[in-house]
Order: C-alpha cells, then structure tokens, then sequence
C-alpha cells in the first residue's frame, strides 16, 4: 500500500473525540427513551372503558394509563358503590367555550369543581371510626375544607348499637353491605354531601407513618401526659410515630372531652400537612411502596388523583385550607330499652347551621339544599343550650401562628 493510502485509510479510522462519542451517546440514549415513551402510550391492554353518556365497550388501553389508574391501597376496603346523583348544577363560573364547566383538573368527580375525600381513622380494634373528616378540594376555588364529625354524632337510623352513634356505623351498620359503604351512605344521605373517594387507616397505624416521612415538626402550646412515662411538653419539637398518637387520642384532661382532642387534632393536621408540603410530590409518591406492602392504609384512590391532588394541596396556601366543626351540642341521650348503660353522651346535630356549612363549603356547585330531613335533633333549634360551634372555622395558617387552642 502506498504512503499516501494509508494517510487516508488513517484518516478514515480516527478515534472520535469525547465530544463526539458524548452526541452520538445522547441521541442513542433519547433515541430510546423515544421509543419508551411511545411504548408506553400504545393501547394494548384490554380495558372496560366509559363512554361520555355513561355506557360502557371494551377497548384498550396503555400501560401509562394502566399505571395512573392503579390503586394500590383499594385491596384493604373495597371499591365505593357508583350510584347516580341527580342533584342540580349551581350556577358555575369558568365555563369553556362549549359552555361546559371545567375546574382545570382532569380527575374523575361527582361533580366538577369539587373533589370529596372522606378520611376515617379507626381504633385498636378496627372497629369504630373515632376519626371521621371529610376534606373537599374546591378546585375551582383553588382551596380545600376539612370538615371534622365528631365520632359521638347522633345519627340513631344507621347503626345498631344503642346510643346510636355515628362511630358504630362502621361495624354496625347495614350488614348488606361493605364497611366504608356504611359509613359514606350515612354521611352522604344525612349531610347531602357527595363523596368522591375514600381513607381509612388505623390510629395505631398513625406511628409507622409519621416515623416513614421522618416525623412531625411542631409547635406545641401546652404539654400533655397522655399517660405516666407518655409527655409531651410544650415548646417547638418534631413528633415522633409514638408521639403523634398519643397526641391525637388524648382527651381526658380537656374540659371539652371528645371535641377537645378534635381541636388538638387540628394543631396535628395543620402541622402534617406543612410536614408533607415540605416533602413534595415525588417523594411523596416514594412512600407508597411500603404503605402498601405494610397495609397502613386503604383507599380507592388511583395514582393518578394521589398524584394530581398532591400537587393541588401542596401549591395553595395554608390559610386556603380551612377545618370546620359539624355544628351541635353536647347531649344525654336515655335509650327507650337500655341495655348497657341507662344514658350515653351523644353529639346532637344542629340541623339548621349544618344546611349552612354544608352549603357554602361542602357542596357549592350543587342547588342549595333547604333542608336536612335525616339530621335527628335531640335538641331542636330554639333550645339549644350552646352554639358555640355552630360557626367553628379556623384556617391552617390560624392554626400553625397559635393561639386558637390551648388544649385546655
């Protein structure tokens, strides 16, 4: 070969700079991720899917969609029953051109604009619900409401037991159907408030997770002992798994009893959830491999709408977010046959500030509604003894700057 060939067959097999294998190793690697990608968004799974009026097909769907419709917690309570709700619009804001609402957040809803979640905390036993909330996500507003039931509610039509307590319903409710159905058809018949989805967990299970997002920085106002050995002293602190339960149990030392510890309760809320707003979504998300495989919690959610409401709740202010008591009143309640006991002390609703709250925050784009007919109230609206929470709101930013509570 002559000296000036291999010049040239030289030339042809120079090395590549670093910079060159750097491109061609980006586009490969994009290369790849696009074909990833459009894999991922082929239809080839077979699905039921739902059609705008209602009906049903089979079709297929990807494995992106797949994954944003898991619901890796609904093993533990079941599916909610579908029902129809024939309830009218309100007149609504933000139409789009079609003239069709639309809250800006692609979730499957009851009814656009809000979102209802209804959030039930169990004891020991898993069977009482002595944690009930129903938090709202008005997204069209761009704020969440937290309404708090006291687990003493008299609602006497839907359990079994005696006293007629709302934190019966649970276990002994219509035995015809599931647990959580129970409890979410008592709350939506008697308060007329729609509930999109479900989530339960157990008080005990509260330990485990606060420990997994690392604990629970808080300021409190007062020291509690939940029992000797068990303190919680006062002053900036981050709680404990441990902690945290005795502090959202605790009751026996406030003059207010049950409604006492749904006062602390709030202070825990406000304070979690800053916990959780601190964390951010993905992370977030990171945690629910081991809720799953630790059954700490259950709920029909999909990724999706944990997701999607995540992001809504992290980006709105605290003071958007806002807890309201369920109006009522302390009461003796004398069962007509006792069994037990000859008396039980049972939260007796206040119907007509009850039609108030639940108009203007749990239901606002439904007609308002002008009654409750299913409230049973022991003490009837011109004797009530208190209406000191029949307007009891309180925002978290309130909450988190002190001074609404002092446990006492």
């Amino acid at each position: 070969m002559s000296k000036t060939a291999q010049q040239k067959d030289s030339k042809k097999r120079r090395k590549m700079s670093w910079k060159e294998k750097l491109g061609i190793t980006a586009l490969i690697i994009g290369a790849l991720a696009l074909v990833v990608v459009m894999a991922l968004h082929i239809k080839v799974i077979p699905a039921e899917l739902t059609r705008e009026d209602g009906s049903t097909y089979q079709g297929h769907i990807s494995l992106m969609e797949k994954f944003r419709g898991w619901k890796p917690f609904v093993d533990l309570n079941g599916e909610l029953d579908s029902k129809e709700y024939s309830d009218a619009d309100a007149s609504q804001a933000g139409n789009d051109a079609t003239g069709k609402f639309d809250d800006g957040l692609d979730l499957d809803q009851i009814r656009e604009g809000q979102f209802s979640v209804l959030f039930l905390g169990t004891d020991e036993s898993r069977s009482n619900t002595d944690v009930m909330m129903i938090a709202m996500f008005d997204i069209a507003k761009n704020e969440i409401n937290i309404l708090q039931i006291p687990r003493d509610s008299f609602v006497p039509q839907y359990t079994s037991f005696e006293a007629g307590k709302i934190n019966s319903v649970y276990t002994m409710g219509d035995k015809n159907k599931t647990q959580v159905q129970r409890i979410v058809d008592c709350i939506e018949e008697t308060f007329c408030i729609p509930i999109d989805r479900y989530v339960t967990t157990s008080c005990t299970d509260i330990v485990d997770i606060v420990d997994l997002i690392g604990g629970v920085p808080i300021n409190m106002p007062y020291t509690i002992e939940y029992e000797p050995g068990k303190t919680i002293y006062a002053g900036e602190q981050v709680l404990s798994g441990q902690q945290a339960e005795w502090m959202v149990r605790f009751r026996h030392a406030y003059n207010e009893g049950d409604i006492g510890r749904m006062k602390a309760q709030r202070l825990f809320m406000a304070a979690a959830m800053e916990r959780v707003c601190d964390i951010g979504t993905i992370e977030l998300m990171g945690y629910v491999d081991k809720i799953v495989k630790q059954k700490l919690m259950g709920s029909d959610l999909s990724m999706d709408e944990i997701s999607k409401l995540s992001d809504f709740a992290t980006t709105i202010g605290m003071d958007k977010i806002t807890m309201h008591m369920l109006p009522g009143e302390g009461y003796n309640y004398y069962p007509p046959q006792p069994s037990q006991y000859p008396w039980y002390s049972v939260w007796s609703i206040h119907k007509g500030p009850t039609v108030n709250l639940v108009n203007a925050y749990f239901r606002p784009y439904f007609a308002k509604v002008d009654d409750l007919p299913l409230i049973d109230e022991l003490v009837e609206e011109g004797s009530y003894v208190s209406t000191l929470y029949d307007d009891d709101s309180v925002d978290f930013q309130k909450i988190e700057d002190g001074g609404t509570f002092n446990g006492r």
